[in-house]
């Protein structure tokens, strides 16, 4: 499974060992670490992702989100934020897990089960990477 993390150089390590841990039995989990949405724009137009995982606070996740939609809307989009008044732009948006910031480990397993389920389930999506 091919993983955009876009987050913020200081929360990198958290989120990225937090995934990890949520896919430990997949082998072949890469996590492409992005620390800004120009990186996030470039990854998405060179590679394909099985999902993209923003994890920025403010406007800058925000700016993220929409751009990682516009460029990618059929990848699967999981938005952490630290602000819950995004979550109404993440519904608009058609985003389907809007996670805060202080989400619980298990919040996280069930925004992701969907993104598993889809990648294990599809031979496809998994041959065409």
């Amino acid at each position: 499974m091919k993983i955009a993390l876009c987050t913020e150089l200081r929360n990198a390590e958290w989120f990225e060992s937090r995934l990890r841990s949520l896919f430990a039995g997949d082998g072949q989990l890469v996590i492409d670490e992005l620390w800004n949405e120009k990186q996030l724009s470039q990854a998405l137009r060179r590679s394909r992702y099985h999902a993209v995982v923003i994890a920025m606070t403010g406007a800058r996740g925000l700016e993220a989100a929409i751009q990682a939609k516009q460029l990618a809307p059929e990848v699967p989009l999981v938005w952490w934020s630290d602000d819950e008044n995004f979550a109404l732009i993440a519904y608009q948006l058609r985003i389907p897990a809007f996670l805060s910031i202080d989400c619980s480990d298990q919040e996280l397993y069930e925004a992701m089960e969907p993104i598993r389920k889809r990648r294990y389930g599809n031979a496809n999506c998994a041959m065409q990477l």
